[in-house]
């Protein structure tokens, strides 16, 4: 176990360096050979917090999948390279590991993950007192862990020939992260017991359509364009690898942030994004195991160096213009980039440029200005951080002058833009209504006082429609249940005074 540079979880105090390191690579599949086989497609959610510490990243990679049969035979499949996951990205999205062909046909009964490497997480030790892991309380720490374990998941499907069968798998993070020992220490075991689950694809009680197996959500990256198909290619250094998918006539074309490029009413691929641009785009992984756009929204005209994270300290004696934030997503520049020392769950000292231009909110289509503009005006051009919350992921324009991090002082950089754009976290369900629903017990990052409760807007309509909220494990928020946590990937937009009702706008809701 390895720790190295820390940040204290307060608006104003001194923050010490703080730095981790990625695998990088992009996706592919492959599988054994032979006669009478069929393709198995996997994805990955992840659920079920621990109660502490706080999780801000969780990185992983993934080298390989076995799948075992009911007589004990089994066929190993090679992720070629690793694909790296960041866990807590899966409280909400959903990972697409791969589709593995040559499969043979027979009844599976179990898949097992295997891992390389170390598991990275940056985690905010929110207890009061104690040390963890050498953190002290109220800090923002990385850590590096071991992996050597290969959990298994339990799940009977069976593969025919000729054919595709879908399987999810879910890992659960309370079952996997503890605190024991004196003094503390934050202990990774992904061979306890009920770490792993599965479920054949479609999951129930979703908004899927018939013929879709799982949906692939904001996954961002460059764009290269092959007549209808696009594929998004992250930054190395995030281990995400690549993904490709084909526009279709029941494809969304959504505006970027800006409203100058694909603006509303865009009904063509090419009119909408762009090589070389940067985009987001959700993927329908289809019964047959193609991939599809659902939408496809550009982001930036250009790659250039843009890093989003979570928002988890801001200095009230900086007149308003500094914050500090753990990277969660990056685009670097494609020539002289500034920021090609820094890694998914590094910290960032973000200064706002004079001249800032006025902040932007990523709306992915969701109606949030039309019908809130009021609440949404809370960050549209805005211009210092009394917009900008704990807990908010914004994505900021890097420019110079940078510095890297360094001894004890952490990685800090001007920026002129600035784009609210997707919290993903996990909370606690006060009762189920539909289109809004109440949730309390937030992370403890968010810097919330016990207690409160704050609202979800949904927006729920018929399948098939543009500008909704995914909803997985459930149709809508009337069918929630309290007695399980929830998980939403929203726009948090609050006021100056937190009192904006509702706070949260969920392109993504999620029940286990």
């Amino acid at each position: 176990m390895n720790r190295s540079k820390a940040l204290p979880f307060l608006p104003v105090l001194l923050l010490v360096a703080f730095s981790s390191s990625s695998c990088s690579g992009p996706k592919t599949s492959g599988g054994g050979g032979g006669t009478g086989n069929g393709s198995v497609a996997v994805t990955m959610v992840a659920d079920t917090l621990p109660a502490s510490p706080s999780l801000l990243t969780f990185q992983v990679t993934i080298a390989s999948i076995k799948f075992t049969t009911s007589a004990g035979t089994s066929t190993t499949v090679n992720l070629s390279p690793a694909l790296t996951v960041d866990l807590m990205r899966l409280q909400t999205d959903t990972v697409f590991l791969g589709l593995f062909p040559n499969i043979p046909a027979a009844q599976y009964v179990s898949a097992t993950l295997f891992f390389s490497g170390n598991a990275k997480i940056t985690f905010l030790n929110d207890s009061a007192t104690a040390t963890i892991s050498l953190c002290p309380p109220n800090t923002v720490c990385p850590l590096s862990v071991p992996v050597s374990s290969t959990p298994v998941a339990t799940v009977p499907f069976t593969v025919s020939q000729n054919a595709v069968t879908g399987i999810g798998i879910d890992l659960n993070l309370f079952n996997t992260v503890s605190i024991s020992g004196t003094p503390a220490n934050l202990v990774v075991n992904f061979n306890n017991a009920n770490v792993l689950t599965a479920f054949t694809l479609p999951r129930p009680n979703s908004n899927l359509a018939a013929g879709q197996l799982d949906l692939i959500e904001d996954f961002t990256g460059v764009v290269s364009i092959s007549n209808q198909s696009v594929t998004l290619a992250p930054a190395p250094v995030t281990g995400r690898g690549s993904l490709t998918a084909t526009a279709t006539s029941t494809t969304f074309y959504d505006p970027d942030p800006t409203g100058t490029r694909c603006p509303t009413g865009t009904t063509v691929l090419a009119n909408c994004v762009s090589n070389n641009e940067v985009a987001s785009m959700d993927v329908i992984l289809k019964s047959d195991g193609t991939l599809a756009i659902q939408e496809i929204e550009p982001l930036l005209a250009t790659a250039q160096d843009t890093v989003e994270g979570i928002v988890v300290s801001i200095n009230p004696s900086s007149l308003a213009q500094q914050f500090t934030l753990v990277i969660t997503n990056l685009i670097p520049a494609a020539q002289s980039s500034l920021i090609g020392s820094l890694h998914i769950g590094d910290a960032l000292t973000v200064n706002l440029s004079n001249p800032v231009f006025p902040f932007l909110v990523d709306q992915k289509g969701l109606p949030v200005q039309t019908n809130f503009a009021g609440i949404f005006a809370n960050f549209f051009n805005q211009t210092s951080t009394s917009a900008i919350h704990l807990g908010q992921v914004v994505a900021v324009h890097v420019t110079a002058p940078f510095t890297a991090s360094f001894g004890s002082t952490i990685a800090s950089t001007f920026a002129d833009t600035i784009t609210l754009r997707w919290s993903r976290f996990t909370a606690t369900l006060q009762a189920p209504t539909s289109p809004a629903f109440n949730l309390a017990s937030f992370p403890f990052y968010f810097g919330l006082p016990q207690g409160t409760i704050l609202t979800v807007q949904t927006f729920p309509v018929a399948l098939g429609t543009a500008r909704v909220t995914n909803f997985d494990g459930v149709l809508d928020g009337s069918g929630l249940l309290t007695a399980r946590p929830v998980a939403i990937r929203a726009l948090f937009l609050e006021n100056t005074t937190n009192s904006a009702n509702p706070v949260f706008f969920a392109a993504k809701v999620r029940q286990h």
